[in-house]
């Protein structure tokens, strides 16, 4: 497609009414106790299941990926020169290191895209933390966004000192504080990778007894990371899909995890299924990656467009992802990392997955756009509409659908 040929979307088309009291506040007691609504796309059916149910749904010695991103305690609260209260939200590292790994496990000072909150927070400031415990100066401000200077007296690395002294960052949506539950239930099982200022919330879900199984039916579990950055709390303000400007989000992935999906790709039983929309982007920007690698050309990282699922054109996965692989090979890269701006909604080309587990997402984003492209649109609007009619509980804490193309 040309850019000329990019579909409408009028934003206001994937609104719902989502009532407040739908919107779960906390997690149940068990993760995998959690509905699951089923839609099966070639029969435009829904099923009502529980989560623990969905490695029985998946076709046996499939395979199953996820996203490894570990949840930062970057929420922190701080007080201005004249005592009043500030905070800052830091959501992606920029210098010494845009690396999050390398700079959380830093004791040095650090710079620091971020959200703000406060009234007169201006650059130039100094804010601080109860008992002097961080120092956080303010180098820029555009409205709720800002890069900050984050520092500290010790030798603790920024890991520690955003454990002892930070918050986890809850979605604005759950009014209420965090507490200790939340540092365990916001994170999923499979978390590892530090850097994301919100959950992968479909994975959120999964137990080690599904693990054991999906292990049991043959199902592998093979592992990306997307951390989630600025761009899950901004809302879309433009009218038309094609005026919106998506965040870019650091995405990884190791050799020997792409090896493991491509030589499934391969197999007699090819069938992906994606946790998540943040493990669905990842997968979907490695696969535009190896399509532009098979067209010739030669990129330095690993950074993937917001229209490549619309603009590019597409191969067979295997193929597409084989050509990545073989590049890191020829760059003796055990991991490949870079950002991605990818738009996934429909009317895009969807390289390699089958099926999606997701939870349900809020009503004008781009999250929703996602859905309707694996979906179906307006299929999409039936499918949340069963999740409604059934007493479903919503977004981040709530209960999860499995979407079988």
């Amino acid at each position: 497609m040309t850019p000329d040929s990019r579909p409408h979307l009028r934003i206001a088309d994937y609104n719902y009414d989502l009532p407040t009291n739908r919107i779960a506040m906390r997690p149940l007691d068990e993760r995998d106790a959690s509905r699951l609504l089923v839609y099966r796309r070639a029969t435009n059916s829904v099923e009502h299941r529980v989560f623990r149910d969905l490695p029985g749904l998946l076709p046996a010695h499939s395979l199953l990926v996820v996203n490894r991103s570990r949840v930062v305690a970057a929420r922190l609260p701080l007080f201005k020169p004249t005592g009043g209260a500030a905070e800052v939200l830091l959501t992606r590292p920029v210098g010494p290191s845009a690396d999050p790994a390398v700079v959380l496990a830093s004791s040095d000072p650090s710079e620091w895209e971020c959200l703000v909150g406060g009234r007169n927070v201006t650059p130039g400031m100094r804010l601080a933390c109860a008992h002097d415990a961080v120092h956080v100066d303010v180098l820029g401000r555009k409205g709720t966004e800002g890069v900050v200077r984050i520092s500290w007296p010790d030798t603790r690395s920024l890991s520690q000192v955003l454990s002892d002294v930070g918050h986890v960052p809850l979605p604005p949506y759950i009014k209420r504080e965090d507490d200790a539950q939340d540092q365990h239930r916001y994170q999923t099982v499979f978390a590892r990778d530090e850097g994301s200022v919100a959950a992968p919330t479909a994975g959120l879900h999964i137990t080690d007894r599904v693990l054991q199984h999906l292990s049991g039916r043959g199902i592998g579990v093979a592992e990306v990371t997307l951390h989630v950055g600025l761009g899950t709390f901004q809302p879309v303000e433009a009218d038309d899909a094609r005026d919106h400007v998506m965040h870019a989000e650091r995405i990884e992935i190791q050799a020997d995890q792409l090896r493991h999906i491509v030589e499934h790709c391969r197999s007699s039983a090819p069938f992906v299924t994606v946790v998540g929309t943040t493990s669905l982007r990842t997968l979907e920007s490695v696969y535009w990656f190896g399509c532009r690698l098979a067209a010739g050309e030669e990129p330095d990282s690993l950074d993937v467009d917001q229209w490549s699922a619309f603009d590019l054109s597409p191969l067979p996965r295997e193929e597409a992802l084989d050509h990545v692989l073989r590049w890191m090979n020829g760059k003796g890269l055990a991991k490949l990392w870079g950002e991605t701006r990818l738009m996934l909604a429909p009317g895009a080309h969807l390289g390699v997955v089958d099926a999606l587990v997701t939870n349900f997402h809020q009503p004008g984003n781009t999250l929703l756009l996602l859905v309707a492209a694996v979906a179906g649109d307006p299929q999409w609007r039936s499918v949340y509409q069963a999740a409604l009619d059934s007493g479903y509980r919503f977004l981040s804490y709530g209960d999860s659908s499995l979407i079988l193309r």
